[in-house]
């Protein structure tokens, strides 16, 4: 891995941190004491080799913020513009790919299950089988519609598209980024 690709990896690992550290202290579920805490000792817990790294992140940090504020809707992750980066002309199927894998299909019921109070289990589970034992295709409304989810949100029209929480928007730029997946399971050993 050479110097930009190291660099990379480490905004990455520090965007999606932060995110996930942001997304409980937006819930209330932190306060900023605790949040603060929390982003120094990740900082803080980095070898030295990612310490440089770290000051270059931080170097970078309003430059990620501005990218993600760019991309954000109300709280909310464009998928379909991080599925852009992959796939220009058809994003959108990109997402439909993402959502056929059962891990992702699960991923999402516990995130419902854990914020949403509306989510319909049975639902899902009935489209989960359905999705796994014929040839229905499960796409960001269907699971939105039928569950009654509030992790995904989609837009019809022009200018819409598919938006995600940040943690699920995480778990979506995983996916789409291998490299970057096996760099986040490294870096947490």
């Amino acid at each position: 891995m050479n110097e930009n690709e190291l660099r990379e990896s480490y905004i990455r690992l520090a965007f999606q941190y932060e995110s996930a550290i942001d997304a409980l202290l937006t819930k209330g579920l932190i306060d900023m004491e605790a949040a603060s805490a929390a982003k120094e000792k990740f900082y803080y817990t980095l070898n030295e080799e990612r310490l440089r790294a770290t000051q270059e992140i931080r170097d970078y940090h309003e430059t990620i913020s501005l990218y993600m504020r760019m991309l954000a809707h109300d709280g909310m992750v464009s998928l379909t513009e991080l599925a852009k980066q992959y796939s220009d002309e058809s994003p959108g199927y990109v997402i439909q790919s993402w959502m056929r894998s059962w891990n992702t299909l699960e991923f999402l019921r516990q995130w419902e299950l854990e914020q949403n109070a509306e989510f319909d289990d049975q639902a899902c589970e009935a489209l989960i089988h359905q999705g796994h034992t014929t040839s229905l295709t499960i796409t960001p409304t269907l699971w939105v519609r039928r569950t009654h989810a509030v992790g995904l949100y989609v837009k019809q029209g022009k200018g819409g598209g598919v938006s995600a929480y940040p943690e699920i928007a995480a778990d979506f730029r995983l996916w789409l980024d291998p490299k970057e997946q096996l760099t986040l399971i490294r870096s947490v050993r």
